[in-house]
């Protein structure tokens, strides 16, 4: 195996119309300790016209494919597009929405955590804090860890996070049974292995990724050095894919029941739900009755247990 001095790392961004993605590029690459083992996939939807502030110029080890923004077919679609078309041999990958920032040597920080956890399955996931495009002012780094304190209407559970003190962290990772898909680090062929679903339009993409991953024997994990932040403030900044697109909704609507079916809470009513789903099944190293109990829920009976709503820790 490739010494972790040796180690590159795979970044992958389905970006649509947002003009932080040159910003995210650039603060990834500047705040890397070794930015020449960074390899960047970017996947960039935009209006060919209006939107050329959303390009993020070309510089070594970028790969940037531009899609017209109405062929479009959704976040989980164009993340899915990255791991299939733009992913090499990279021996790591991380995941990341387009309007991130990046901590000084982020790169060596997680892949030295992955090392420390001694496990070649772990995935290292959270929802990081956040920035102001604004201002560019990060907010203190804290640990957060993920919470579910209650289900949607569409019977998927609101997976929300918490925060601490970042010297209360535990010295060791800590493993969870959620993940966040704009920070989400493990082996690059974990993506091969267990492949995005494109057919899920947005909601429904973490929980359902998250059973995938854990049912594949994947064991997922908090940073207790947190390494970059996200922008949750700005949404009116930037186009969304459901602004522009008004068939979203059916397309939401098949995804929801594509979760549900899954998840075993209820059969997907309409065949276009399950299409090529046995693709981007559950696995078999794990069930997914097993998978409630170690999370501390129950998709069917819509019930959560203490664990789950206080966040403590899994491991």
């Amino acid at each position: 195996m490739k010494p972790l001095s040796a180690a590159t790392i795979f970044v992958s961004i389905a970006a649509y119309r947002d003009p932080q993605l040159p910003l995210t590029v650039a603060s990834l690459f500047a705040q890397a300790e070794h930015p020449e083992r960074v390899f960047v996939g970017v996947f960039n939807q935009i209006h060919l016209q209006e939107d050329q502030d959303c390009i993020a110029p070309d510089r070594p080890n970028l790969l940037q494919h531009v899609l017209d923004y109405n062929e479009a077919q959704g976040a989980c679609w164009a993340r899915g597009y990255v791991w299939n078309k733009l992913l090499g041999e990279q021996d790591f990958a991380l995941q990341i929405d387009s309007h991130s920032r990046f901590a000084p040597h982020w790169d060596t920080s997680v892949l030295q955590m992955h090392a420390d956890i001694g496990d070649e399955q772990a995935v290292i996931t959270h929802y990081p804090m956040g920035f102001d495009t604004e201002t560019d002012a990060l907010d203190p780094q804290m640990y957060t860890y993920f919470n579910v304190q209650s289900f949607r209407a569409t019977q998927l559970p609101e997976v929300t996070s918490g925060a601490v003190d970042l010297q209360a962290a535990p010295k060791r990772c800590a493993q969870t049974a959620f993940v966040a898909a704009g920070s989400l680090f493990g082996r690059g062929a974990m993506f091969k292995q267990v492949p995005y679903d494109p057919f899920i339009y947005f909601h429904g993409e973490e929980i359902t990724y998250a059973a995938r991953l854990w049912t594949h024997g994947y064991n997922l994990y908090l940073p207790n050095r947190p390494y970059m932040w996200h922008d949750y403030k700005n949404l009116n900044k930037r186009r969304l894919h459901w602004q522009d697109h008004k068939q979203w909704t059916l397309k939401d609507e098949l995804a929801q029941q594509r979760c549900r079916h899954l998840l075993r809470i209820k059969k997907a009513d309409d065949v276009r739900a399950l299409h090529q789903l046995e693709q981007y099944g559950l696995g078999f190293e794990r069930s997914l009755d097993e998978y409630q109990v170690f999370a501390g829920l129950n998709f069917r009976r819509q019930s959560l247990e203490e664990k789950a709503k206080s966040g403590k820790q899994y491991g």
